[in-house]
């Protein structure tokens, strides 16, 4: 056994895991704590911020004991967390005054249309597209109409600030850069606090946390963990990049859990680009690492919906099977939670073309499937025209260990894509992070660490091809009926 160890933990939708990790990048101990199903009413989705809090602890705390029992001393914590969740809280006690405002919620978007005409230069300070999807429009709606209305003292910010400050007890509300940007009220340039953002959303005047880097000196977590510091706070899928050793210009993750994410990293410079959002990987006081991500909205949930909606499976395990076993050229455009990165549409309905008497719920199933990669090469396509060149793929996420989805992101990318050997990617590079802080690892130390897993040769594929164009005559028709 180690003498130290790392504690990464991935504050998700669904759960809390937490993993400790051994200096030399071995997984010693994983837990996970699953969270009850978020409230969803029409375009509200909200989780219960104490249960979310107690999750943490709880998992922090089962991996705490089981690598101290073991005789391994815990260095330092890592806190990743769902960037555009966000909630408030009274600054004298920290308590929650709203729930936690999921980033699929899209309570704001009549907002988000009165202020339409300042896109261009929301995406100019920000780095991002309005959206109803970023905190902005969510914090306006709690200052005005939530909970918190009319609270003084109340401290407005995302939920990572929220769980830092309990974990650490301590009263200086803080927010590292990752999660800041997210709010888009950050100026991505200045990475302060931007005046004309916050007027362009009506939010002038609110208490905000500090920003800080994401590699920072947060503060001891006490609880199971004695007195260890939490040395780490970043956004999911910025850790998740780390967990994936994605550290050298060029180098793209992608990540198909709920969502779907791909980041390539773009080195210590920024990179604007029209159609996609420029992202703060991971920082120091004095260093500065950049991303170019695009999104897809529903991976996750699009096959839970395929699942409980349409019941074209019963079992997750029965998906990768109805994939190799689909035969007709279906292709379905899924439009749940709308299209992120680089089509930006919000209520887009979903469609399947090509269905006949032949169709089976394999073919059903592999479309939606298919869907995930085809907004993949959409991306990356974006990604070139902004000036850089994707490449040295891998693939993570829950997705992941369907061979039938490997396969065909690496043909469609006409690359190959090497699969992740860890699964817990977002935990992994929270851990590392907060190891690369205490300086028990430099980024060439992750990068070894993470080299492991299978490659996937990326093949011709007329069938596959032939359905890509299909799946984007698809959307452009759908987007079109649904203005009639």
């Amino acid at each position: 056994m180690p003498a130290g160890c790392f504690i990464g933990i991935d504050q998700g939708s669904s759960a809390t895991k937490a993993v400790a990790v051994g200096t030399e990048g071995q997984v010693l101990f994983e837990t996970r704590k699953d969270l009850a199903p978020p409230l969803r009413e029409g375009n509200r989705v909200e989780h219960d911020a104490d249960e979310i809090l107690r999750s943490v602890f709880d998992a922090l705390n089962g991996s705490v004991q089981a690598v101290r029992s073991a005789g391994v001393q815990v260095l330092g914590i890592g806190l990743s967390c769902q960037r555009s969740s966000c909630l408030a809280w009274r600054g004298s006690t920290g308590a929650p005054l709203t729930p936690v405002i999921s980033w699929r919620d899209t309570r704001g978007s009549a907002l988000v249309a009165s202020i339409r005409d300042q896109g261009p230069e929301v995406l100019r300070l920000s780095g991002l597209p309005l959206t109803p999807y970023y905190s902005a429009s969510k914090l306006r709606w709690i200052r005005d109409a939530g909970a918190a209305a009319g609270q003084p003292g109340a401290v407005y910010g995302t939920l990572s600030s929220f769980l830092a400050r309990h974990l650490t007890g301590n009263t200086r509300d803080m927010i590292d850069h990752t999660h800041a940007a997210r709010t888009q009220l950050m100026n991505i340039t200045t990475l302060a606090w931007d005046e004309e953002l916050l007027r362009l959303f009506g939010l002038t005047g609110i208490v905000l946390p500090e920003i800080v880097p994401s590699g920072h000196a947060f503060g001891g977590v006490p609880a199971a963990a004695g007195d260890v510091p939490l040395l780490a706070c970043l956004g999911d899928q910025q850790a998740a990049m780390l967990g994936l050793g994605v550290l050298d210009r060029g180098d793209t993750g992608i990540n198909l859990g709920t969502g779907g994410f791909l980041m390539v990293n773009t080195g210590a410079g920024l990179v604007p680009a029209q159609d996609l959002m420029a992202s703060v990987h991971y920082s120091y006081e004095k260093e500065r690492h950049y991303l170019l991500e695009g999104s897809v909205n529903a991976v996750g949930d699009a096959l839970e919906w395929a699942r409980t909606n349409l019941g074209l499976f019963r079992e997750y395990g029965e998906v990768d099977d109805l994939c190799w076993k689909a035969v007709t050229d279906t292709v379905a455009f899924i439009g749940l939670n709308g299209t992120g990165a680089p089509h930006w549409e919000t209520g887009i309905s979903s469609a399947f073309h090509g269905l006949g008497p032949a169709s089976t719920a394999a073919d059903m199933v592999r479309a939606v499937v298919e869907g995930f990669v085809f907004f993949i090469r959409d991306i990356t396509e974006a990604v070139r025209r902004s000036g850089i060149e994707p490449g040295s793929f891998v693939l993570a996420g829950g997705l992941s260990s369907l061979t039938y989805l490997c396969q065909v992101q690496a043909d469609i990318l006409r690359a190959d894509v090497r699969v992740s050997a860890g699964r817990e990617a977002s935990a992994l590079g929270a851990a590392f992070l907060a190891g690369m802080r205490h300086g028990a690892w430099t980024a060439g130390d992750v990068r070894r660490m993470t080299a492991q897993g299978e490659v996937v040769k990326g093949a011709a594929n007329p069938g596959l091809e032939r359905r890509y164009r299909t799946w984007k005559e698809l959307h452009r028709v759908t987007r079109e009926l649904d203005k009639r």
